[in-house]
């Protein structure tokens, strides 16, 4: 799968991104809301892991600029800063998954194998 992780917490992103291409997944990083936009509208990621908190824009609200450029782009959002009320919302903008951190790498391996699963049955169609 092709990933765009949008994290602004440099030593997360590298972990995140280092175990992502361990499970041979191809990987890019955006630290910015503004840079992750301009990524998503050049490149076709399958995948964006958003975190929720970045410097310039509450990653939320990229969501829909996402899915204007790819309506198919699967979202996992990321957050340190959970509560019932931002969950609903975000789950409002059709996100595949909630994550809260510390991102738990066996349940992001577990969520990625899940997704690659669907995407191979999906170009079998």
């Amino acid at each position: 799968m092709e990933i765009l992780v949008v994290e602004d917490d440099v030593s997360s992103a590298k972990m995140i991104s280092r175990a992502i291409r361990r499970w041979d997944h191809h990987v890019e990083l955006a630290e910015t809301g503004k840079e992750a936009v301009e990524k998503a509208k050049n490149n076709p990621f399958d995948l964006v892991l958003l975190d929720i908190m970045l410097p310039d824009v509450v990653g939320y609200e990229l969501i829909p600029e996402f899915k204007r450029y790819d309506s198919g782009i699967q979202i996992i959002t990321m957050t340190g800063h959970n509560t019932p009320e931002m969950e609903r919302k975000i789950r409002g903008y059709g996100i595949t998954y909630y994550m809260t951190k510390p991102v738990l790498l066996h349940e992001l391996e577990s969520i990625l194998d899940h997704l690659s699963e669907k995407f191979k049955k999906e170009e079998t169609l």
